[in-house]
């Protein structure tokens, strides 16, 4: 079994090597797979599970694959990570030339730019899944570290019209006099 999500994610590309090749998209020899968050475009898109750097980008010539670490389910892991194989097997295409075949001849569904595991991957993959044990890995929750704003800024008005912002907190005390002598009301 599989200590750390890197040695589980390299197994993973050992087995599935035969099988890209037998669909007519080989893998390249040169590929690192790790758990780690896509690049800041990616995540801005807010949608990245998954990302594949071409081997042109990379100083040693390898494909670097990032699989996100907000998913922990093995299956969905491993979908991801076809996914992002397929990338390396048609290096260039992007989500059009020969990936949407390799993809659908790797038994994912959906369109090319969000792939999703169905019952058919899961029939074909299943038993290799359970077989390399459990994803070593648990979820990432990246939201739980969010505050949540606690100080609304309150609107306060002067009649000849300069606009300042408060707490309410300071409201609370009262509101301040404007430099044309006039008091400031909430609006």
């Amino acid at each position: 079994m599989s200590t750390t999500r890197e040695d589980w994610l390299n197994k993973a590309v050992v087995e599935l090597r035969p099988i890209f090749k037998s669909v007519g998209f080989p893998l390249p020899d040169s590929i690192r797979v790790t758990c780690g968050f896509p690049s800041r475009h990616a995540r801005s898109l807010n949608r990245a599970i998954g990302e594949h750097w071409s081997s042109k980008a990379s100083d040693d010539n390898f494909h670097e694959v990032l699989i996100s670490p907000v998913m922990d389910d093995p299956i969905q892991v491993f979908g991801v990570l076809v996914h992002e194989l397929a990338h390396c097997a048609t290096d260039g295409d992007g989500h059009k030339g020969r990936f949407p075949a390799c993809v659908k001849n790797l038994w994912l569904e959906g369109k090319p730019t969000a792939t999703v595991v169905g019952k058919r991957f899961t029939d074909n993959f299943g038993a290799l899944v359970d077989g390399m044990g459990a994803y070593p890995h648990a979820r990432l929750n990246v939201n739980s570290n969010k505050k949540t704003q606690s100080t609304r800024m309150l609107k306060a008005v002067c009649e000849c019209g300069y606009t300042i912002r408060l707490s309410a907190k300071w409201a609370g005390f009262g509101l301040p006099t404007c430099h044309c002598g006039a008091l400031f009301t909430l609006s």
